[in-house]
């Protein structure tokens, strides 16, 4: 009696667990690309290739990162898991579940089914190739200074979601979440989506100009991460989505603004299984690259990014009295000034003693005239006027109440030579450090979209843009304006030739 009770027993069970016995340990489903050339990832592991293709999922109870890889688009990501009871379950009630109990017991991973076919929802975002007819792309600034009404993160359940029922989204504490958000995250993020993408010329990023490049500002207005979770096969399940508000700012060289245009984008679904702790970074970044690729479509941007002709500037000429000359290095010293403006300071140089001054368009663009201070050698303070600039050249004329006891010489030609022995005056750093010298030599001659450039080694950092360039009799060499900067990168700066000054700004002196 007791073996034919246990026997009993024994069959009830195995009926019980049909679906978790008798389902295979894998499921067939059909998945869906963009192109022929799709290549279809789970888990981060290729798993087929084609517009439509089928592919083994394991029944194991688990989220499944898939991402869709087509050349010419931005990938898709989206998930997929097991929310059906295998057909195998109804065997569990005949005919043991019906006499003895119902088969609670028929839960186990291979009980439960995968929806067949996989389709992704959003609309296949095309990459637009760049060009050689359009400028590259870089970053100039990107900013994440949110407020905490800006920040926020939700908890809800997939039907809700589904349905686009807001009111059912559970407001999460992000303390809680213990989520940090930095600017380095976005600008890791955008460097990454243009270097992908070669909108970023990584090998040839020196020389810079309105003709070869422009820049990309970045500012993060809102950030909404969900968290959708449903309980399926018994288990709690869930994927993370991330929607984006950014405002773009695409600007020349120099700063200024072209066109502006805040854009707002969904991520696509990333599962926490695969991602672990870096889900969220990678929502933020995919919902960052969907929100450039909007921008960067923009028929306006698509529109400024065409190299266009450089046009020569052809300015008025403007006669400048001259005075007395500068003739040595004292003097050169007393006719450098620093100029003062809201976002920091850079050096100039008289070129007339009734209160001219050269510096670098750079130096004082997107200034208003009531920002600009000349500070003298004797640190006295003074209004500045721009008079007039070329941005070609990187060039710009200033105008100030104050004469000057020396003033540099305009060449007409070339005076400098390979390997001579040149000296860099201007304010490195910091204000306090006016009219610092600085001695090197001219490493070789460079041009670059037309436009001519002494390289040196003198020692030159930031706030030395505008300032003269010597021979040890104090003739004016160049205009010091850029040096390339990177870790075991020394003794690389560049000058405008002073022979280029007269004509780019039309003076006559």
């Amino acid at each position: 009696m007791k073996k034919i009770i246990l026997g009993l027993f024994t069959i009830s069970l195995l009926f019980t667990s049909c679906a978790s016995t008798l389902n295979s340990r894998t499921q067939k489903v059909q998945v869906s690309g963009i192109n022929g050339s799709s290549k279809i990832y789970v888990d981060g592991k290729k798993a087929t290739t084609g517009k439509t293709s089928t592919t083994k999922l394991t029944r194991d109870k688990a989220v499944k990162q898939i991402r869709v890889e087509t050349e010419g688009y931005k990938d898709i990501y989206y998930v997929h898991y097991q929310t059906k009871k295998s057909p195998l379950y109804i065997i569990s009630w005949i005919p043991f579940g019906i006499l003895l109990y119902p088969p609670f017991l028929d839960i186990g991973s291979k009980s439960y089914d995968y929806k067949k076919e996989i389709k992704f929802n959003e609309k296949p975002i095309e990459i637009p190739l760049k060009t050689e007819k359009e400028k590259y792309l870089f970053v100039n600034s990107t900013a994440f200074d949110l407020k905490e009404k800006d920040l926020m993160i939700k908890s809800v359940k997939r039907k809700n979601y589904n349905k686009k029922n807001t009111k059912k989204f559970k407001e999460i504490d992000s303390n809680d979440e213990n989520i940090k958000f930095d600017n380095s995250i976005f600008t890791d993020a955008l460097n990454e989506i243009l270097i992908s993408n070669k909108y970023t010329d990584s090998t040839n990023s020196i020389f810079k100009s309105n003709q070869n490049s422009s820049f990309l500002k970045a500012s993060v207005k809102k950030i909404e991460v969900k968290n959708i979770y449903e309980y399926a096969c018994k288990s709690y399940m869930s994927f993370i989505e991330c929607d984006l508000e950014i405002e773009w700012d695409l600007v020349d060289i120099y700063g200024q603004s072209l066109f502006n245009k805040t854009i707002k984008a969904t991520s696509g679904q990333f599962s926490p299984l695969f991602f672990k702790e870096e889900t969220v970074k990678h929502s933020i970044k995919d919902a960052m690259s969907t929100s450039f690729l909007a921008f960067i479509n923009d028929n306006k941007v698509r529109e400024l990014l065409k190299i266009s002709e450089q046009k020569e500037i052809k300015l008025p000429s403007l006669p400048i009295q001259s005075g007395n000359i500068v003739t040595n290095l004292q003097d050169g010293l007393n006719s450098t000034v620093t100029i003062k403006t809201s976002k920091g300071h850079g050096s100039g140089f008289a070129i007339s003693n009734d209160g001219y001054i050269i510096s670098n368009f750079h130096v004082v663009a997107n200034e208003k005239d009531s920002d600009l201070i000349i500070i003298d050698n004797l640190g006295k303070e003074f209004k500045a006027t721009v008079v007039r600039k070329n941005e070609n050249y990187d060039l710009a004329l200033l105008k100030v109440d104050k004469s000057f006891d020396y003033h540099f010489k305009l060449e007409d030609k070339k005076n400098y030579s390979i390997g001579q022995d040149i000296f860099a005056i201007g304010t490195p750093k910091t204000i306090e450090l006016g009219q610092s010298l600085t001695k090197g030599i001219i490493s070789g001659e460079r041009n670059k979209n037309n436009i001519s450039y002494l390289q040196v080694d003198a020692s030159i950092n930031g706030g030395n843009s505008g300032g003269p360039l010597v021979n040890k009799e104090g003739n004016l060499i160049g205009v010091v304006n850029a040096k390339l900067s990177g870790i075991g990168v020394e003794g690389i700066g560049f000058a405008i030739p002073a022979e280029k000054i007269k004509d780019a700004l039309s003076i006559d002196n």
